[in-house]
């Protein structure tokens, strides 16, 4: 199953790499957007790492007509925003984290506007703010339940003897 998350701004407000990873690591994450480009424009995907997460996800830039054409309830927010970003994931809590991270970022050096198209839902940035923590206490209770633990008892080879 894939969730999308979309953000309206004006393409001359979208941030740079470093401004967004700044704006998040404000906010008390280590978040860093991997590879060299500045402009997030320029990639069909983002790769993040998110308190030592590392994720990927997709992004798509599209006209907002491109969006609101199917998701018309939309087309009422929106007045001079000039370009869409699509973030799509899977079932991935570090994907989720980053996405509304980077969701804040927009907002504050962007003036976004953020849906999650899935439920239909206006998202502010309180909102994201307040999902972030519980997208990370999920990461690690995967992280829990993927390394075992020091206490568990190992196996033990049973031995045959004649």
């Amino acid at each position: 199953m894939s969730m999308t998350q979309v953000a309206f701004l004006r393409k001359a407000h979208i941030p740079t790499k470093t401004q967004i990873e700044e704006t998040i690591q404000g906010l008390g994450y280590d978040f860093k957007i991997l590879g060299d480009s500045e402009n997030i424009t320029e990639l069909d995907g983002l790769s993040c790492s998110i308190n030592g997460h590392e994720t990927f996800f997709e992004t798509y830039f599209d006209q907002p007509t491109e969006i609101t054409n199917i998701w018309n309830w939309i087309k009422p927010d929106l007045t001079n925003q000039d370009s869409a970003i699509s973030f799509v994931w899977g079932v991935d809590f570090a994907a989720g984290a980053c996405i509304g991270l980077i969701s804040i970022a927009l907002i504050d050096k962007g003036q976004a506007l953020i849906y999650y198209l899935d439920d239909e839902m206006k998202y502010s940035r309180e909102m994201l703010v307040a999902d972030t923590p519980q997208f990370m206490s999920e990461i690690e209770k995967q992280k829990k339940n993927t390394i075992p633990s020091s206490t568990e008892p190992k196996p033990t080879k049973i031995v045959e003897t004649d």
